[in-house]
């Protein structure tokens, strides 16, 4: 393992040793015990079947997001939209469930595909705004976070919210069109089959396909990229169609094999959590399933420590929240670091 390889695995594990020291402090500052305390996690993640289950489906989620900002990042852009592309993937899987006539199987099929359409549509948005007029793909994409959290709950309050409620939500779903249980009794869905599939994917297509090394050249420097005849923004379109897809992919799944309905907050701080576990995992695939299952266990594990301590569940957010900024703080001195070592080649040359 060479020099540069060993920092980019040890880092992510140093940001997450320190958010966890600074977890440790609030917890001692309560006057708790931070071993019970992590431990109370521990067991709420992963001490029973139904735990287990419930971290897993977190995760499915968390990595589908984290992928949708690895793809964007892997061509030199910035997808802060997970969270817009969850809610329109999910929006499109409902609409299908809710309309689509035909066998079981093929209205999963195809709702599962419109969520994942539906995503991609938001990013390829996002994309032609970025290769048309330049528009800032940060600011962009925020912006459309709101645009369809503001849609979906006009949607579930008004023209397909569930008529025997007054809570912004769609009826219930037919069994029939839920997603197929691996373990029902633990209610652990085969959505983590479709997520890793994707990750597969993610694998495949960047480090083995022509069209993926052609996207990672574009994001490592767009000028070669343009030089060695390759499309730019032909690129840039398809990786935000991508990201996009795989955020709503994750939205189609926590509507058919989680919440089995549409509701208003469906998609709420995925997408944020999604960067933690893209981050965490350096956007390699292997990286971003230990990263989800991190971020899925401290989401999941987190009312276990509301409900058996005098510790709030705020102070598991806390600790996400310290991930994600010690992790940041580390790729922005990466960065800034390698453009130092950039200018100081050319002064030299």
């Amino acid at each position: 393992m060479n020099k540069n390889k060993a920092i980019r695995v040890a880092s992510p594990l140093v940001s997450i040793l320190l958010a966890c020291l600074t977890g440790s402090l609030l917890i001692l500052a309560i006057g708790e015990n931070p071993l019970s305390a992590f431990s109370l996690i521990f067991k709420g993640a992963f001490g029973s079947l139904a735990n287990f289950a419930t971290t897993t489906s977190k995760m499915t989620t968390l990595t589908l997001t984290g992928l949708s900002y690895a793809f964007a990042y892997r061509c030199g852009l910035i997808n802060i939209g997970a969270e817009g592309q969850m809610y329109a993937g999910a929006l499109c899987s409902t609409l299908v469930v809710l309309y689509m006539p035909g066998p079981a199987a093929l209205v999963i099929l195809v709702a599962i595909v419109a969520g994942f359409i539906g995503g991609g549509l938001c990013g390829l948005l996002i994309g032609v705004l970025k290769v048309a007029f330049g528009a800032n793909e940060v600011i962009t994409t925020v912006m459309l976070n709101y645009v369809m959290q503001y849609l979906v709950l006009y949607m579930v309050a008004g023209p397909i919210q569930d008529p025997n409620s007054t809570a912004p939500q769609t009826m219930m779903f037919d069994e029939k069109y839920w997603l197929p249980w691996l373990n029902e009794s633990a209610k652990l869905h085969c959505g983590i089959i479709l997520m890793v599939l994707s990750l597969v994917f993610y694998g495949v297509f960047l480090w083995k396909m022509r069209a993926g090394f052609g996207m990672r050249v574009v994001g490592q420097n767009n000028a070669a990229a343009e030089y060695a005849g390759l499309n730019v923004r032909t690129n840039r379109l398809l990786a935000m169609f991508l990201a996009g897809g795989f955020a709503g992919l994750a939205g189609a799944i926590e509507v058919l094999g989680v919440q089995h309905r549409l509701l208003k907050g469906v998609a709420s701080n995925y997408g944020f959590d999604g960067m933690a576990v893209a981050l965490l995992g350096g956007t390699a695939p292997v990286g971003m399933f230990l990263g989800g299952i991190l971020i899925g266990a401290l989401k999941s594990g987190g009312n276990s420590l509301q409900m058996f301590s005098k510790i709030p569940s705020s102070a598991v957010d806390l600790i996400r929240a310290m991930v994600i900024i010690f992790v940041l703080v580390d790729v922005v001195a990466r960065v800034a670091a390698a453009r130092n070592e950039k200018r100081r080649m050319m002064i030299h040359e």
